[in-house]
C-alpha cells in the first residue's frame, strides 16, 4: 500500500454521502478504504463490475449503476430471490505520490425495513474493490486494498467471511477434502474425470434450480471418486470447467434453456446408464430431449461448452442433438 497516514484519510470524511432509505428502521453500512491504484482505476474496476459479465460472489445479487457523475458512483443492488433492493454511493480523494492512491468512501442503506442485514450491506461495498488476493475476481484493474473505518449499523454486520458465498459443489469439495483424506491412504490416488462425472451422473440428478446435483448425494455415493479426483489437478480443472458452462444457463431470462438442458441429462441417466453413454441409446431414447436442447442457442451454447470439457459425458448428447437438427433441415 503507498504510504498514506490515517489521518490524511480520515481527514477526507467529508466525502462520504449516503443514499438515504424510504425505511425509517434500516441497516446500513459505511465503509472508508484506501486503495494501491489510481481513483480513475478504482472507479473504473466498479463500473466494470457491475455492467455484466462477472458474478457477485455474495448470493448473486444483481448491480445496477444509476448515475456517475463527477467522482461519484450511485448504485443498486437487488438480492437474488428480487425481495431486498439496497443502494449505495461510493466518492472517491485522491492522494498524489511515488504511487498512485485513492480513499474510497462508501455507503450502502437498505431500501426497505432492515436490522440485521448478515453483513449484506458492507459486502455490497467490499466485493466491488476487493482484489484476489482476498479471493475476489477482478474484471480490469486488481489492487490491494486497506480498509480503514468500517461502521455498519446497530446490528449489522462487518464479516468478510461472508462476502465470498461457495456454491454447493465448491463446497461439497471442500467437505471432501476434509472427510476422504484420510481414505487416500488406502486407495490408489489419480482418479479421472470420466471416473468422477461417471459416478455422479449415473447416481444424482441435476437439480433443476442449481444445475448441479446434490451435495449430499455426490457425497453419499461418489466420495473417494470425488476424493481422488479432488487431488488431480487434471482431474479437478475438467470438473469446474463442466460447472463453469452452465453458469450460461444461469444467465438466461428464462429458465426454460435450464430445463431443456436437465431433461436432456435425465433422459440420459435413466435410459442409458454407464459411462460414456452409448451413442446409439442416446440416439434411440433422447433425441427429442436432444433437439428441444439443440434448437434453443443457449442451451445448446452450455451443451457445446460441456463438450469441450469433458467430451467423454457429452458426445452422445452433442450427436444426438446434430442428428435431430440435421431431420429437421432435411425435411
Amino acid at each position: 500500500m503507498a504510504p498514506i497516514s490515517l489521518l490524511s484519510l480520515l481527514g477526507t470524511a467529508a466525502a462520504m454521502k449516503c443514499p438515504g432509505s424510504s425505511s425509517w428502521i434500516h441497516a446500513s453500512a459505511q465503509v472508508e478504504a484506501m486503495a494501491d491504484a489510481s481513483c480513475a482505476d478504482v472507479s473504473e474496476e466498479i463500473k466494470a463490475r457491475v455492467s455484466g459479465g462477472w458474478k457477485d460472489p455474495h448470493n448473486g445479487g444483481t448491480y445496477t449503476l444509476l448515475d456517475a457523475d463527477d467522482g461519484e458512483l450511485t448504485l443498486q443492488r437487488v438480492t437474488a430471490n428480487g425481495m431486498f433492493t439496497d443502494k449505495m454511493i461510493f466518492t472517491f480523494s485522491s492522494f498524489d505520490g511515488a504511487r498512485a492512491s485513492c480513499g474510497i468512501h462508501a455507503c450502502s442503506e437498505s431500501q426497505g425495513f432492515s436490522v440485521k442485514d448478515f453483513s449484506t450491506n458492507y459486502c455490497n461495498l467490499r466485493n466491488l474493490y476487493c482484489g484476489s488476493t482476498e479471493g475476489c475476481v477482478p474484471v480490469k484493474h486488481d489492487f490491494e486494498n486497506s480498509e480503514v473505518v468500517v461502521k455498519p449499523s446497530c446490528f449489522a454486520g462487518s464479516d468478510k467471511d461472508a462476502c465470498i458465498v461457495k456454491s454447493e459443489a465448491e463446497t461439497a469439495l471442500a467437505t471432501v477434502a476434509t472427510v476422504a483424506t484420510p481414505m487416500l491412504r488406502q486407495v490408489p490416488v489419480g482418479g479421472t474425470v470420466e471416473d468422477t462425472l461417471g459416478c455422479v451422473s449415473n447416481n444424482c440428478p441435476m437439480d433443476k434450480a442449481t444445475l448441479q446435483p446434490s451435495a449430499m448425494c455426490v457425497l453419499g455415493n461418489c466420495t473417494s471418486n470425488l476424493a481422488k479426483c479432488l487431488f488431480s489437478s487434471t482431474c479437478r480443472s475438467g470438473v469446474m470447467c463442466e460447472l463453469g458452462c452452465f453458469d450460461l444457463l444461469k444467465a438466461t431470462d428464462s429458465k426454460e434453456d435450464a430445463d431443456r438442458f436437465v431433461n436432456l441429462m435425465d433422459c440420459m441417466r435413466t435410459h442409458c446408464p454407464g459411462y460414456p453413454p452409448s451413442k446409439t441409446c442416446v440416439a434411440m431414447h433422447c433425441v427429442a430431449e436432444a433437439g428441444a436442447c439443440a434448437f434453443h442457442s443457449t442451451c445448446r451454447s452450455a451443451l457445446e461448452c460441456a463438450d469441450g470439457c469433458v467430451p467423454a459425458k457429452y458426445a452422445a448428447a452433442l450427436a444426438a442433438a446434430q442428428q435431430a437438427t440435421e431431420v429437421v433441415t432435411e425435411v
